[in-house]
């Protein structure tokens, strides 16, 4: 009867640690760091931006080292809900249409959000996992200490999505690698712009322009 006390015992014992191991994996944090990409969008016309006499068409975030953090949850071996904030201390430069170029226009910090999923291609047999991901949210820019003429104003916050993916390497159940790879467009602004339906008819329509930037980063996982 003790013999038979102590196996219970011992087979509690391994199922509550399969269990606590179990559900100690259901949550992945990753602090990540990279780069991402310059982008531009189209702007309204302003003359003598800065007192410069520089007539202005657009705005372009300038590339910069990017560093945030992802958050996921398990929701079964290959799908994950998850969370990004990535962020770029960087500037903005503005594309003068006299001398087509560009100049520095303000600094900027900017945050970019993304609630989405994530699903991998490997069960977690597999220590090697590529994965596609996507999300849905929005980029806050804190600009200053001035934006000259008006370019943009102080604070500002627009819709943003992104698609991508990349890879996980777990060298421990609890410990891994990541790389991901990911398109991450920022609604810009509107302007007047020809449309083409797809019976291909065209007129012109007030189209939505995108500040397009990629965004290249890597981290090391944490599973909890």
């Amino acid at each position: 009867m003790k013999n038979l006390r102590i196996w219970f015992l011992a087979a509690g014992v391994l199922l509550l640690s399969a269990l606590t191991t179990q559900a100690q994996q259901k949550f992945e944090i990753t602090p990540i760091i990279g780069y991402e990409t310059s982008g531009s969008y189209p702007v309204s016309v302003f003359s003598g931006t800065g007192g410069s006499g520089a007539v202005v068409n657009s705005l372009r975030a300038n590339a910069s080292m990017a560093y945030g953090a992802f958050a996921d949850y398990n929701l079964s071996e290959n799908f994950q809900l998850e969370f990004l904030w990535n962020r770029n201390n960087t500037s903005y430069s503005a594309h003068d249409v006299l001398t087509q170029q560009y100049f520095k226009a303000f600094n900027s910090n900017i945050d970019q959000y993304q609630f989405g999923g994530l699903y991998t291609f490997l069960g977690s047999e597999h220590r090697f996992r590529p994965y596609a991901a996507w999300g849905l949210g929005f980029t806050h820019d804190s600009n200053g200490p001035l934006t000259p003429g008006g370019l943009a104003p102080a604070n500002r916050t627009e819709f943003a999505w992104s698609i991508g993916g990349g890879v996980k390497y777990y060298i421990s159940p609890h410990v891994g690698f990541r790389g991901d790879a990911r398109y991450l467009p920022t609604y810009g602004s509107s302007s007047n712009g020809i449309y083409c339906d797809p019976f291909g008819f065209c007129y012109t329509a007030r189209i939505a322009n995108f500040l397009n930037r990629g965004n290249f980063v890597g981290g090391i996982i944490f599973r909890f």
